[in-house]
């Protein structure tokens, strides 16, 4: 019997190394999960079990390489993380995969991966994104243009 079976056919099943929240496989938490204490009262010392939620909420990141908006719930933790990677991409590829802890993140990082590699359509520049190109040819252009209309 294997182990897909004996868990029920519960599909790709990834282990992070350690006990990782569901909510937390499903998006971009940077490491962030729920927190454990207790609360203590003043007075008497008593102790309340809680807990601490990650700061998650649902957002549209864009993508230079896929040239799409991704959907994806991420903690402002994960937000920051991104911004000083320099981008979606740049966070997704340069980050391990213990480190992003999450299957929603793997599969945009394979999306991307094959996206860099096989190229977006005619015309792709292997690793650069379809718009920047096109920018880049609408420079070059017009800077024939002008150089062509000084002459």
């Amino acid at each position: 019997m294997s182990v897909s079976q004996i868990r029920g056919g519960m599909g790709n099943i990834t282990n992070f190394g350690r006990i990782v929240a569901k909510r937390v496989k499903e998006g971009l938490y940077a490491g962030r999960n729920i927190g454990y204490g207790n609360n203590v009262s003043e007075d008497g010392g008593n102790k309340t079990r809680r807990h601490w939620k990650p700061n998650s909420h649902r957002k549209r990141l864009y993508s230079e390489v896929l040239d799409r908006l991704v959907s994806v719930n991420v903690t402002a933790h994960a937000l920051r993380c991104i911004d000083k990677a320099g981008g979606l991409d740049a966070y997704l590829l340069n980050t391990r995969p213990k480190d992003l802890m999450s299957n929603k993140a793997m599969e945009i990082r394979r999306e991307i991966a094959a996206a860099i590699t096989t190229g977006a359509g005619p015309g792709h520049v292997v690793g650069m994104p379809p718009r920047a190109v096109q920018r880049a040819a609408a420079m070059a252009e017009k800077a024939a243009a002008a150089k062509g209309g000084q002459s």
